[in-house]
């Protein structure tokens, strides 16, 4: 279709930014570059791609400081990833006319298709979440957390808000949902994935009010969430030779503990 627009949903690190204009179609006329937030996993290569593609960047409000100078976003993550940021690469700076705040129920056309904006809080508080309404599926929203050979996993990174994140599932559940594209790692048929993200968000906080009383740590919070959800243990299994991997869970489970905590106060 000669009118139809590109956009690239998550464009993911930096470092893989290349990998992608690698692998796209030139003759795609790729208009708009849409991170869901600015984690570097996410957002990081957003710069890259829009200045070689020449595309807007859409992001959240919040997030559009961090897009057009990355410089606070980059310290903060060296600080909480350690070496994995470095894994992930330094985002480039980018001017500020190619940032573009969407709020939320804007909606874009790509040719055929209309790609919807919904913002709801849960990995961050820059979260904008895409919907791609013909398909009715939900792209790229990372409340839902990760799926990997049929298991489920909240990703919680700090700060991690658990009643802003759940009613942004409650939302996610009401919604006529076809397929669901995950940002790690992939689409799933139905959506079974968001209810059974939100089932493990509401135990699993039930477990980390408990390590928190008792002024426990993450190592002990994921040890008894490896004896309570044989999903966890799943996960350890497999990504046992992979220690980026298993750094996501220990992240998770660093901010699920923090919002235990902040409940306590």
């Amino acid at each position: 279709m000669v009118d139809a627009k590109a956009a690239i949903i998550d464009p993911g690190m930096a470092k893989g930014a290349e990998i992608i204009l690698e692998g796209i179609d030139r003759d795609w006329n790729v208009e708009y570059i849409c991170p869901t937030h600015v984690h570097l996993d996410h957002g990081g290569g957003a710069a890259k791609l829009a200045k070689t593609l020449d595309a807007k960047i859409f992001v959240h409000p919040k997030g559009v400081k961090h897009v057009v100078n990355p410089e606070r976003l980059w310290e903060a993550s060296k600080a909480v990833l350690g070496e994995v940021a470095d894994i992930y690469g330094k985002p480039e700076s980018v001017e500020e006319d190619g940032v573009v705040a969407v709020e939320d129920g804007e909606e874009f056309e790509l040719g055929e298709e209309i790609l919807k904006v919904f913002s709801r809080s849960g990995t961050c508080s820059t979260h904008a979440g895409l919907l791609l309404c013909q398909f009715e599926s939900t792209v790229s929203r990372r409340c839902r957390g990760m799926y990997f050979e049929g298991v489920v996993f909240p990703l919680t990174p700090p700060p991690f808000y658990a009643d802003a994140a759940l009613k942004t599932l409650e939302m996610l559940m009401s919604l006529k949902v076809d397929y669901v594209a995950f940002t790690h790692y992939g689409v799933v048929e139905g959506d079974w994935t968001i209810k059974r993200s939100y089932e493990k968000i509401k135990s699993w906080m039930e477990i980390a009010k408990e390590v928190a009383e008792a002024d426990g740590g993450v190592e002990e919070f994921v040890s008894k969430l490896r004896s309570y959800d044989e999903d966890v243990e799943k996960l350890f299994k497999a990504f046992r030779n992979k220690p980026v991997a298993l750094s996501f869970i220990y992240t998770s489970a660093t901010g699920m503990l923090d919002a235990a905590k902040r409940l306590l106060v």
